[in-house]
């Protein structure tokens, strides 16, 4: 199988075990223009790749911003160097 990411990752490359393993966090927003205030978000995350995924919808941005900010301080930190 070839890999067209020119990062040179791919999803079958296993995971490095210094870095530790991280959640998944996807927003889609769409505009409704029928509606007040016509923003609408739906954003997907876990905490682990092994993790079941919740999801929250809203027509309000500064929850977006919110939760974006919760799900990055449960993130692990990957090491310093030294």
């Amino acid at each position: 199988m070839t890999n067209d990411d020119p990062s040179g990752i791919s999803d079958e490359d296993e995971s490095d075990p210094v870095m530790p393993s991280m959640g998944t966090l996807v927003i889609r927003t769409w505009h409704e223009p029928d509606q007040t205030p016509g923003f609408r978000a739906r954003i997907t995350y876990s905490q682990a790749p092994g993790d079941e995924p919740s999801t929250v919808s809203t027509a309000d941005q500064d929850e977006v911003l919110s939760v974006v900010r919760q799900w990055l301080s449960t993130q692990p930190v990957p090491p310093s160097d030294v």
